[in-house]
């Protein structure tokens, strides 16, 4: 199956309301309330990210706690830092301090934060597997099997791509595998739109 985009990540200050979309060495940029895109594909380089990282990276989230205002992209088994308000980031680090268990310590398809009774929490999928990371405990869970999110179809056997939804989509994740996505409730734990085309998202549209 072929990858639309390899990540995505919320914006935050002063971007928030944005969501980017990564894939080999450019991005683009899609609006919440415009709900279009408002900025065209463009080079990966503007993001500053050192080598691996400048030609593509495998996931990304956004810090919590006292590391809000802060992202992390990840590439095979390290990852890199960047600040959204200096647009800096720091140099390439193992997976090893996330304290991954194998195999995710060897790189990972996706990652998103918690909400709601699960906020406070980041879950790294990989394959049919997934794991939790605690920010306040600096803890890793033990691998757990993808069924527990009650996952359908397709998307039962991995995502590629997640990002939380905001303002009238607060509540919701979006995941994603291949030219498809699935809405997921965090309230009752299960998908709420089985499966979506990424046409939905107007990701051909833009300023």
């Amino acid at each position: 199956m072929a990858w639309i985009f390899d990540t995505a990540l919320e914006g935050r200050a002063p971007y928030a309301g944005k969501v980017y979309f990564f894939r080999g060495t450019r991005y683009l940029r899609y609006d919440w309330t415009l709900d279009r895109l408002d900025q065209r594909p463009a080079p990966l380089s503007a993001w500053n990210l050192p080598s691996p990282f400048s030609s593509g990276v495998d996931a990304a989230v956004n810090g919590l706690g006292s590391y809000l205002g802060r992202a992390y992209f990840f590439r095979g088994g390290q990852y890199v830092r960047y600040d959204w308000a200096s647009n800096t980031v720091g140099p390439p680090t193992s997976l090893a301090a996330w304290h991954l268990p194998a195999p995710f310590l060897d790189g990972v398809d996706a990652a998103i934060n918690g909400y709601g009774a699960r906020e406070g929490k980041t879950f790294f999928f990989r394959d049919k597997q997934y794991v939790t990371y605690d920010w306040a405990t600096d803890t890793t869970t033990a691998p757990r099997p993808l069924t527990d999110w009650n996952l359908v179809g397709m998307f039962a056997n991995g995502i590629h791509a997640g990002v939380n939804g905001e303002g009238a989509y607060a509540g919701k994740a979006y995941l994603f595998r291949g030219a498809h996505y699935q809405r997921y409730d965090w309230a009752t734990s299960r998908p709420d739109i089985p499966r979506s085309h990424l046409s939905r998202w107007n990701l051909g549209s833009g300023p």
